[in-house]
C-alpha cells in the first residue's frame, strides 16, 4: 500500500531533491558525508522501537547514548579495560530499569526520565566539558570503505538487517506477544519480568552503539550529543510505522524515519533555507504522513 511506502517515498523525494540541487551528493564521497552523522540516530531510534515494541517509551536513550559516547572517549581511549568494564555496568544498569519497570509497575516515562538524568550527571562528572578522544579501533570501526559503495549506507542497511532478524526470531515473537496480550501470556507461563530484562537488554546493546559510534563519528564525546534523538527517535518509530500501543513494530521503516529526520537539516541547508526551521520542518514532516494514515485508516473502516 502507498502509504506503507510513504517513509520511503518521502526519503527518496529528500534524497532527490538534495541531489538536483547539488549533484555531488550522489558521489561514495557525498553519500558517506552526508548519512554518516545519521548512524548514530538510526541506532537510538532501533532502540527505542524495541521499547516503544512493549508499548512503553524511553526518554532517557538519547542520554544514556551521549553517556556511552563520554566513557568511550575517555575511560575507553585512556584504560580500555576500565572503560569496557564501564561500558557494561552502564549497560546492565539499564538492562535492570525493564526489571524495575515490571515488577514495581512503575510508568516507564517515569523511569527513563529519571534514569536521564542519572545518565547526564555521570557523563558531566566524567567530561564537564566536550574533549576526549576515540581509540584507534573504533574509529577504524565506521571508517573502512568498499570501492563503489557508500560505508554509511552499508553500516544503515546492516543495523535494519539486525533488527529485522532480531524481531523475527522467537525471542522478538515473545516480546511483541507480551505488548498484544499480555494476559495471556502470563496465563501461558511466560515471564514478564525476564522478557521486560530482554527488552530492555537488545534497547541497551543498539544504544550503545550508538554511543560508540558518536565518540567514533566526531572522534571526542560530548554528553550532550545525543541529548536531541530521544524525541526525534520517538518521531522516527511513529513516521516507520510502529504503533505507540506496542505489538507492532517496522524495523525498515523506523530506519528510513529516522534517515529523513537526519536529513532535514541538510537538505534546508541545500536549499538556503535557515537551520531555525529544522525542527519545524520535522514536525510537518510527520504530522503530514500521521495525517495520511489516518486518512486512509478512516477510508479502510468506512469500506
Amino acid at each position: 500500500r502507498l502509504v506503507d511506502l510513504a517513509p520511503l517515498l518521502g526519503l527518496a523525494l529528500v534524497v532527490a531533491v538534495m541531489t538536483w540541487a547539488n549533484p555531488l551528493i550522489a558521489s561514495v564521497f557525498g553519500a558517506d558525508l552526508l548519512l554518516m552523522p545519521a548512524l548514530s540516530l538510526v541506532l537510538v531510534t532501533v532502540a527505542q522501537m524495541f521499547i516503544v515494541g512493549g508499548s512503553e517509551i524511553d526518554l532517557g536513550v538519547g542520554a544514556f547514548a551521549g553517556l556511552v559516547s563520554v566513557l568511550a572517549a575517555t575511560l575507553l581511549y585512556d584504560q580500555p579495560a576500565l572503560g569496557a568494564l564501564a561500558i557494561l555496568a552502564a549497560l546492565g544498569a539499564y538492562t535492570l530499569l525493564g526489571g524495575l519497570i515490571q515488577a514495581r509497575k512503575i510508568p516507564a516515562i517515569v523511569v527513563t526520565l529519571g534514569a536521564s538524568f542519572i545518565w547526564v550527571g555521570i557523563g558531566y562528572a566524567l567530561q564537564p566539558t566536550p574533549g576526549g578522544a576515540s581509540p584507534d579501533w573504533l574509529a577504524a570501526a565506521v571508517g573502512w570503505s568498499v570501492p563503489y559503495l557508500p560505508t554509511s549506507i552499508l553500516l544503515i542497511a546492516a543495523i535494519a538487517l539486525i533488527a529485522w532478524i532480531i524481531d523475527r526470531l522467537p525471542v522478538g515473537v515473545a516480546l511483541r506477544g507480551f505488548s498484544n496480550n499480555p494476559a495471556a501470556m502470563r496465563r501461558s507461563g511466560w515471564s514478564p519480568t525476564r522478557y521486560a530484562l530482554i527488552r530492555y537488554l537488545i534497547a541497551g546493546l543498539f544504544a550503545t552503539a550508538a554511543g560508540l559510534s558518536l565518540t567514533a563519528i566526531n572522534t571526542a564525546s560530548d554528553i550532550n550529543a545525543g541529548s536531541s534523538f530521544t524525541l526525534l527517535s520517538v518521531a522516527a518509530v511513529v513516521m516507520g510505522g510502529c504503533s505507540l500501543l506496542g505489538g507492532v513494530i517496522t524495523p525498515t521503516g523506523a530506519v528510513v524515519g529516522a534517515v529523513t529526520l537526519a536529513l532535514i537539516g541538510a537538505l534546508l541547508g541545500t536549499l538556503g533555507v535557515s537551520s531555525d526551521f529544522n525542527a519545524a520542518t520535522q514536525g510537518l514532516v510527520l504530522i503530514g504522513l500521521l495525517a495520511l494514515r489516518s486518512v486512509v485508516a478512516q477510508r479502510q473502516a468506512e469500506d
